[in-house]
């Protein structure tokens, strides 16, 4: 199930940085060549990045490539070190469940706010927020129930 999400994650970012690129693109042309720019393409730019951004943290996370000191748990015993992973990914858990339900409440509230050029509702920016982190959650809970499976057999 992981590899599927990480493989439609990797493929909407790399769909979404394309149309980011073509949509700039076209703001440039319509600038410099046309003399007459459009209004919507830099907003639409902008809320295609932030999905990309949020997404990318999704697939940055599945692949557990966040930065990340460890130097000092390296110094404990392997059993140590299974118990802080475990109380990280419980309270990580925790905080993406809650900025994804917040995020959602937030993305439904300004559904009928519409965008300054595009006139769509900032429903669809938002929703980069729960989505996103909806997914950072089920990776984590992914990561979670394999360190509980691991400390089960070092038992």
């Amino acid at each position: 199930m992981k590899n599927i999400l990480t493989r439609a994650i990797q493929f909407a970012c790399g769909a979404l940085m394309v149309t980011v690129t073509g949509v700039v693109f076209l703001q440039v042309i319509s600038r410099y060549v046309f003399h007459h720019p459009f209004d919507w393409p830099e907003e639409l730019a902008r809320y295609l990045f932030v999905w990309v951004a949020l997404l990318g943290a999704a697939l940055a996370l599945s692949r557990g490539a966040h930065f990340s000191i460890d130097a000092l748990v390296k110094r404990f015993s392997p059993r140590l070190q299974t118990g802080i992973a475990l109380t990280v990914h419980l309270c990580l858990s925790i905080f993406l469940f809650l900025v994804a339900a917040s995020g959602f409440q937030l993305a439904m509230k300004v559904k009928e706010q519409p965008s300054a050029a595009m006139q769509i509702s900032m429903t669809f920016p938002y929703l980069s927020i729960p989505i996103s982190f909806a997914l950072m959650f089920l990776f984590t809970l992914a990561d979670l129930s394999r360190l509980v499976k691991r400390r089960g057999l070092d038992r």
